[in-house]
């Protein structure tokens, strides 16, 4: 792997951890800023996905349709408290096109699971699925264009507040 192939996979490793930590924190009001403006972030169950059909059960389409989200976390919804844990595994990434000037983009496949743990401390495995991301990367870091999360089940128990 040659230097460039090594800080790029760094900067998106990084931007993957960050995405994690936010959530996993708490600290959701950073959330959207990992998106280009123009962005894709999607829950889709793997049934649709598989099946090419577009119903989603989240999907936002720019930064400003992620901040709406963050707002409506914090001021508008009402649910349980909870927080989750994710586990990220199997990261693989490849070249999806580079400009001669500009920023180059990567696509990505990863694993995840998410703990959701409730106030009373009951812990569940809330979803488990695969991430698929089309990142863009540049001289300042990296960020996500789409993020694709494809979920294993069919089956959504509560109302999905957090991004997974």
């Amino acid at each position: 792997m040659d230097t460039n192939q090594e800080s790029v996979r760094r900067a998106v490793e990084d931007l993957q951890a960050r995405y994690i930590r936010i959530i996993d924190d708490d600290t959701i009001e950073e959330w959207p800023d990992l998106f280009t403006e123009k962005c894709l972030y999607k829950i889709v169950t793997r049934e649709n996905f598989d099946a090419g059909l577009p119903l989603a059960i989240m999907e936002c389409r720019s930064r400003g349709m992620l901040e709406d989200r963050v707002t409506g976390l914090r001021r508008i919804n009402v649910y349980e408290p909870q927080r989750y844990s994710h586990q990220v595994s199997g990261l693989v990434t490849e070249p999806a096109g580079e400009g001669p000037f500009g920023p180059s983009k990567v696509r990505c496949r990863s694993n995840y699971m998410v703990v959701r743990t409730l106030g009373d401390g009951s812990m569940t495995i809330f979803s488990t699925g695969v991430y698929q991301d089309l990142i863009v990367v540049d001289g300042e870091g990296a960020m996500f264009e789409e993020r694709i999360v494809v979920q294993d089940s069919r089956r959504v128990e509560t109302l999905i507040v957090i991004p997974l």
